[in-house]
């Protein structure tokens, strides 16, 4: 018989699990083929002849093989289809994105749309203005010749301050000796050029340990001052030569160098008085010199009775008091100490200053008794004004990892957030007040960061003028509808809160009243003000209504934009669509986060599958690992028990969990308020009794190195290249996204890839750069690049030879 003969046909055991493709054909097209030119060379005639194929050349005949070829196509396309079709029934095998949502909308997964990525930025004010941010507000980060522009808007109505602009920053700051002739006063001492001011050293006669932080000296001091005999001495009398401010500090410059005459000594503190005026202290005759009979000089002792001493316990007779008032300070020193008091009263006497002879004084009485060393002559007076710490404080710069600041003004109110300009650019920090805050700095004010800053800066530039902005257009407009349904033009994007739960932008009015979005309009009234909502693959929103709740015309306000495409660094954001009165100029902070795109086939797959594990709830280590992969944009996580990675934020060990995020270049690692809203969302559905530790994974980047033997017969530039594009294929086994937390990247994993490609021959040599944890010398032994269990590795460069 003149004919091709057919293989021989068996059924296809059950497909094994993973395939990402259903196959349900027994044979190709060529093997259809030669079924059907075997089986036309076997047909017997009508009469008795014999078979077909003894009489024509049925596999030689053009027109035979022809048609043949063309009735195979056709049934292998049928088959294709047949086979494509049962496929799409399964998760695992589906391959068009809206038959796998059909597929995972039975197991109650809905795909997530893309995510708005969210962001701060500065904004620049006229002098002494406060604006109003209106929500809605467009500003847009400019295109450049690979990235097309992107327009973000203001999220919520925000109101500048005037005094939370232009502001100054510095560490907290610190007591020092004064380096030379000025002396920097955190607290106004009410010096001016040309005053005269009085240092006291200042020992209690009880010591007290001195604090180690510039806040508490005020405390410190008056407890001193108040509860213990003070042993006082007047160092200097300086003169005020300048003033000036100093970022809210009071810089006092005097004519004298200070290094010297405050000098630290433990237990000792100092004070400044200005000094009012100087009094000078009555004197009177208290010898009379005489010639005796002898003829000899001698001398004797006048007294006077009923008449008080100059010095007394309690009063000071001076020569005039006019300066003085009851109320004011008094400084009395000698060479034995010094004293400082209030004036009780001011009176004038007639005081004896010679015997017979009378002047008028005048009378200060003291609020408290001068101690016996000051009950002299040689004493000098001061009136003086209220006590000053005389303690120098240096401004310094900010130091990275750094919590604590102080910014100059003082606003009247606290901000919570603030951008610093330091050497790593403006960054930006969430702040409180510090406790360690006293409103006597009158010219700063010290704030607590939620996070220490990356970089260093003296005196840096700051903002607490920030404002929140979000990628994406809103869109207003009315909808057609039509059999109780219509499509809200896309890419609709939605926003992802602090809890992790995703909110739709999409709000609808029907004759002026508000629809709620509900998950399913099954047993619901068909008038009730109620829609859904169904994703299309391209972005499109599909809503249905209620058979009977369209009644008046459709409006609907929504947002368009989103996804990876709005993470970016936020300082390209630079230009204000319109214009804001009152601000001048914006530009961003930081980076935008929080972005994700719509979930592909591979992230519905995995979502859907976590979610019927998880059943949207934590009972075990993998229900939290499955319901991390439910917040938008986390590409991988893992649950464990115990040590977490270095510098997670529990410090230690426990329950961790671990997650990165889809980036516009691959994955990377979750920030800040990333982990914030993952945390929040897994705590609405878990025992917040028991600790748990959120922190981010780590992608390490692996660097493969190969020595490449190629086939002769080819080019092995072209082989080396190909060998190159299959180890770097994104969808390969050896890319971020198909590999898994925790799991280690074996030699043999790379030469399956690489020997695998057309016109290799063999692999001479291999090498793999260690992720986190260099290999034990038996995992080099096998080949084996070891992965914590919060590390996820990929070969993202390759090295040919």
């Amino acid at each position: 018989m003149n004919a091709p003969e057919p293989r021989e046909l068996t059924p296809r055991p059950d497909p094994p699990p993973g395939l990402p493709r259903l196959r349900r054909r027994l044979a190709d097209r060529y093997d259809f083929r030669d079924g059907l030119l075997a089986g036309i060379a076997g047909v017997t005639g009508a009469g008795g002849a014999g078979p077909l194929g003894a009489r024509l050349d049925v596999a030689g005949d053009p027109a035979v093989v022809t048609a043949a070829e063309l009735w195979s196509r056709v049934a292998d396309s049928v088959a294709a289809y047949t086979e494509l079709a049962a496929g799409e029934r399964y998760l695992g095998t589906a391959q068009d994105w809206t038959d796998l949502r059909r597929t995972i909308d039975l197991l109650g997964h809905r795909p997530t749309q893309r995510t708005a990525a969210h962001g701060w930025i500065r904004c620049t004010t006229d002098s002494g203005a406060g604006p109003l941010v209106p929500a809605g507000t467009r500003v847009q980060a400019p295109g450049t010749p690979t990235r097309a522009a992107q327009t973000f808007e203001v999220v919520t109505d925000t109101q500048l301050r005037a005094d939370w602009a232009d502001l100054t920053v510095t560490a907290v700051p610190t007591p020092q000796p004064p380096p030379g002739r000025g002396l920097r006063l955190l607290t106004d001492p009410g010096f001016g050029a040309g005053d005269r001011v009085a240092l006291v050293a200042e020992k209690p006669s009880g010591y007290v340990p001195m604090p180690s932080t510039w806040w508490g000296w005020l405390g410190w001091m008056s407890i001193v001052y108040t509860l213990f005999a003070s042993n006082l001495t007047l160092r200097a009398v300086v003169t005020v030569t300048k003033r000036s401010d100093d970022l809210g500090a009071f810089l006092v410059t005097t004519d004298r160098e200070l290094a010297g005459l405050l000098a630290p000594v433990s237990g000792t503190t100092y004070a400044a008085y200005r000094v009012r005026a100087k009094l000078s202290l009555a004197h009177r005759l208290s010898k009379l010199s005489y010639v005796n009979s002898s003829g000899a000089a001698a001398t004797a002792a006048v007294s006077y009775p009923g008449e008080a001493a100059a010095v007394g316990s309690g009063h000071l007779l001076v020569t005039d008091a006019s300066a003085a008032s009851p109320g004011m300070n008094i400084l009395v020193s000698n060479a034995y100490g010094a004293f400082v008091t209030t004036v009780e009263s001011v009176s004038g006497v007639d005081w004896s200053v010679a015997p017979g002879t009378k002047h008028h004084v005048g009378r200060i009485e003291l609020t408290d008794p001068l101690p016996p060393g000051q009950r002299n002559d040689d004493i000098e007076i001061l009136l003086v004004d209220h006590r000053v710490v005389a303690q120098h404080h240096e401004l310094p710069p900010l130091a990275p990892g750094g919590t604590r600041l102080r910014v100059h003004p003082r606003p009247a109110e606290v901000p919570t957030r603030i951008a610093v300009q330091t050497s790593a650019g403006w960054e930006l920090a969430d702040c409180s007040r510090d406790a360690g805050d006293t409103t006597d700095d009158v010219g700063g004010m010290l704030l607590v960061l939620g996070s220490g800053l990356t970089g260093t800066a003296a005196k840096a530039p700051a903002t607490a003028n920030l404002v929140p902005v979000r990628h994406g257009e809103t869109r207003r407009g009315p909808l057609t509808v039509a059999d109780g349904g219509t499509v809200v033009p896309g890419p609709v994007t939605a926003d992802v809160d602090q809890s992790g739960r995703v909110t739709d932008s999409l709000t609808v009015r029907v004759g002026g009243v508000a629809f709620d979005e509900v998950d399913s309009l099954y047993g619901r009234d068909p008038t009730a003000p109620v829609f859904t909502t169904r994703l299309a693959a391209d972005g499109r929103l599909v809503v249905r209504f209620g058979a009977d709740a369209v009644r008046g015309e459709v409006t609907a306000t929504w947002r368009v934009g989103g996804g990876l495409v709005g993470e970016l660094d936020a300082t390209r954001i630079d230009t204000l669509l319109g214009s804001v009165r009152g601000v001048r100029k914006i530009a961003g902070v930081g980076r935008t986060t929080g972005a994700a795109d719509q979930e592909d086939s591979l992230q519905m797959r995995r979502a859907a599958a976590a979610r019927v594990r998880a059943l949207d709830r934590a009972v075990s280590l993998d229900d939290l690992a499955d319901l991390a992969l439910g917040v938008p944009g986390t590409s991988h996580s893992v649950a464990w028990r115990g040590a977490g990675p270095v510098g997670c934020p529990c410090g230690g060990s426990g329950l961790h969990v671990a997650s990165l995020r889809f980036g516009d270049t691959g994955v990377r690692a979750p920030l800040p308020a990333e982990l914030t809203s993952l945390a929040g969302y897994l705590d609405a559905r878990r025992d917040t009794s028991v600790g748990l530790c959120v922190c981010a994974g780590v992608p390490s980047a692996l660097t493969a190195t190969l020595t490449v033997t190629a086939d002769p017969r080819r080019d092995p530039v072209t082989v080396r290249e190909a060998v190159g594009a299959a180890l770097l294929d994104p969808a390969g086994p050896l890319a971020p996204r198909p590999r898994d937390l925790g799991v280690p990247v074996d030699a043999s994993d790379v030469l399956a890839v690489a020997q695998a490609v057309t016109g290799v021959v063999g692999v001479v040599a291999l090498s793999v750069t260690p992720g986190v944890r260099a290999p034990s010398a038996a995992e080099a032994a096998i080949g084996r690049t070891p992965a914590e269990r919060y590390e996820l590795l990929s070969v993202t460069a390759v090295h040919l030879q």
